[in-house]
């Protein structure tokens, strides 16, 4: 419980922080549709007893976009940026979507909704011209995963296990932002996302679950 306020705390300081920073932002709203995608981090293995008897057993991995159980997954999303001088900007997205996975014999269904506040630097400084204007960025940030998820064996589709759930996350992202005219822009940017939970995908270990969000975002300047 002290990890979960302290991550909100830092969420929500850094956030405040820097609009305290920006004397005049500029905010920009808008929405965005994002492939999930579940990343393949391997085998785990791992060692129990019972009674007398010690044994080592080995936890499959699931990863997206792997069988006939698994499927193109699409995540909506809520976006906005605050952008606090032309280089720099903080960025909030809140996004529903679902999560398939699939290896060996077991597979997954996952519910998720994505909270994520980032820290985001452009490359260059952003100056509106009349023609389209590209402005690589990178991002990092800091988030909240809920999720409601079951795993299941391919053999009969029987039920194996059901977790559900909070976790905290932390992501990275490298994309690029166009610029239409002063009030319109879109971003392209794949965002790599480590949930500090392995229950993820519908059965819970220790480790962490790793996965990918390539979205596209459409936004309109406020001011």
């Amino acid at each position: 419980m002290n990890l979960k306020r302290l991550n909100i705390f830092i969420i929500v300081w850094v956030f405040g922080f820097q609009l305290a920073l920006a004397q005049t932002p500029n905010i920009k709203l808008g929405f965005g549709i994002s492939h999930l995608y579940d990343l393949y981090e391997g085998p785990l293995e791992l060692s129990g007893t019972t009674g007398n008897v010690s044994y080592d057993i080995v936890d499959i991995d699931l990863k997206g976009m792997n069988g006939t159980y698994t499927q193109f997954d699409v995540g909506l999303s809520v976006l906005s940026e605050v952008e606090l001088n032309n280089l720099m900007s903080m960025r909030l997205s809140l996004t529903n979507g679902s999560l398939t996975s699939q290896f060996d014999n077991q597979y997954a269904k996952t519910n998720l909704n994505l909270v994520n506040v980032g820290f985001r630097r452009y490359l260059k400084p952003r100056v509106f011209r009349r023609k389209i204007q590209a402005y690589p960025f990178f991002e990092i940030g800091l988030g909240i995963t809920q999720f409601d998820a079951e795993r299941y064996f391919i053999k009969d589709e029987g039920l194996f296990s059901e977790t559900n759930g909070i976790a905290f996350s932390n992501t990275v992202t490298t994309g690029c932002l166009f610029t239409l005219s002063r009030k319109v822009s879109f971003d392209f940017s794949p965002n790599f996302i480590i949930n500090h939970s392995d229950a993820i995908d519908g059965y819970s270990n220790k480790g962490s679950d790793i996965m990918m969000q390539t979205s596209i975002g459409l936004l309109f300047n406020l001011n």
